[in-house]
């Protein structure tokens, strides 16, 4: 065989290589949703808060008859996608057989293209995973409240920088309506936007378009706060930096109440269970499929009386299984825990956690979580 025979049969398998690994960077999406979603996002701009909670129970029955996350299913074939830098995993915990958790679907538009000078087609944005805080009611009677985390999809610049995430992740936590149909989200920020995120290694500052929307508590309005602290934050990935607040209309206090001139920052961990909702389920995320004839996992976090809260599995209005765990801590520091759900039937479930008070025995704290075998 002379130079030129070894060189061709060499270039078959290279070029399959190539293409393979260019294949590999490619990632699908759907981009119907994201397009409406920032239509909408758009008109809010002007429009009057609305402020009222959905019930838990109501967002439990929307859940079990197919709500997903800002309505679209994310049940499959969407590429893993890691977090940002310093935010928490949702992966399913070590050992468990289930599919790794999808992020929620955050509607914004999808990665775009443009042209260089050359005719040659460039990507100009890509899909991240960040984290979002929301203020939502921790029980069904809606007296107390704390901060949900979400891990949702949204669009950056390429190579975008800490300041670009983090406005990015603050626009999806001041937007809570695509959420307030099947959770108990509060919407303090409607009519407020993101106008911009400056980050140096001392501070955060975030620029808004206003103080926030009237109408709410004292509690619901620290809250609000918060939750764009913890958001701004977890994008950045830097720990617990400090944030400072700037209003573009001119107001020197969020909700008339929290001035510009302070920095903001996350409480210390023995006392996080002041703002973070006392139970929050990672795993299973919202809509999730897991493969019929494998063991679930359910995990997730929770700050209660002795680590103790109770859960049941519902299909319907059934209650398939039911029982209680202990947390790896109790309050008040936060700890972690698991419940092996085993081997489901084919179906739709809910699964939900709660705390019973100790006190009266009333519900203290409960969320819930549906999700598919299949």
């Amino acid at each position: 065989m002379n130079r030129d025979d070894a060189n061709t049969d060499d270039l078959e398998p290279r070029l399959r290589e190539v293409l393979h690994q260019d294949a590999n960077r490619i990632q699908p999406h759907e981009r119907r949703t994201e397009i409406l979603a920032m239509i909408q996002h758009e008109k809010r701009n002007g429009e009057p808060a609305r402020r009222w909670l959905i019930p838990v129970s109501a967002a439990a029955s929307v859940a079990l008859i197919g709500a997903v996350v800002w309505g679209v299913s994310n049940t499959g074939g969407s590429p893993r996608t890691t977090p940002a830098a310093g935010s928490a995993s949702t992966s399913a915990p070590a050992g468990s057989p289930s599919a790794v958790p999808r992020p929620q679907t955050l509607p914004v538009p999808g990665p775009s293209q443009g042209q260089t000078p050359n005719g040659s087609v460039v990507a100009t944005t890509a899909r991240v995973v960040l984290p979002a805080y929301f203020v939502g009611a921790t029980s069904q009677a809606g007296k107390r409240f704390g901060l949900y985390r979400e891990f949702v999809r949204t669009v950056v610049p390429v190579r975008a920088t800490p300041a670009q995430k983090a406005r990015a992740a603050v626009a999806v936590a001041m937007n809570a309506e695509p959420f307030t149909s099947y959770e108990p989200y509060l919407e303090p920020w409607s009519g407020t936007s993101a106008k911009g995120v400056t980050v140096t290694p001392s501070r955060i500052t975030v620029t808004l378009s206003g103080p926030g929307a009237p109408g709410f508590t004292d509690a619901q309005t620290r809250l609000a706060v918060q939750q764009l602290v913890w958001t701004a934050q977890g994008a950045v990935g830097r720990g617990n930096i400090p944030v400072k607040f700037i209003l573009a209309n001119g107001s020197r206090r969020l909700f008339g109440t929290y001035p510009t001139t302070a920095t903001y920052k996350r409480p210390p961990k023995d006392l996080q269970y002041q703002v973070l909702a006392p139970i929050w389920i990672t795993s299973p995320v919202r809509g999730q499929v897991f493969p019929a004839g494998a063991p679930v996992v359910a995990a997730g976090q929770s700050c209660a009386f002795e680590a103790t809260t109770q859960w049941q599995l519902r299909k319907g209005r059934a209650i398939v299984r039911s029982g209680f765990t202990t947390a790896s801590s109790g309050c008040p520091t936060r700890g972690t825990w698991q419940v092996r759900l085993g081997v489901l039937r084919a179906g739709s479930y809910t699964f939900r956690m709660y705390e019973v008070s100790m006190q009266d025995g009333t519900i203290f704290a409960e969320t819930s979580k549906p999700f598919t075998v299949r």
